[in-house]
């Protein structure tokens, strides 16, 4: 008789990468870097441990810095703006 067949392993369901439109709210001491206010897409894939920050340029070229997950030390929400969330880095 044929062996029955084995069960699946349970394997855990993959999470998708997540994009976000958002924009940049950065420190005073940071402005002279960055400028204005600007619209980013921020790309959070979690299995793969990474953070891509994207920037649209003027002529649809791209500018990105990805993060990856041991560089990212605190998340945190903010407590007056719910739409609010930090980021610290190591540095």
């Amino acid at each position: 008789p044929a062996a029955p067949a084995q069960p699946l392993s349970r394997k855990a369901k993959s999470i998708p990468v997540q994009t976000f439109e958002v924009k940049l709210d950065v420190t005073l001491g940071d402005l002279t870097k960055i400028g204005k206010s600007q619209k980013y897409t921020l790309s959070v894939d979690v299995e793969g441990g990474k953070l891509v920050v994207l920037k649209k340029q003027k002529d649809s070229q791209e500018d990105w810095n990805t993060f990856t997950h041991d560089k990212i030390r605190q998340l945190i929400k903010s407590q007056r703006v719910q739409n609010k969330l930090g980021i610290v880095f190591e540095k």
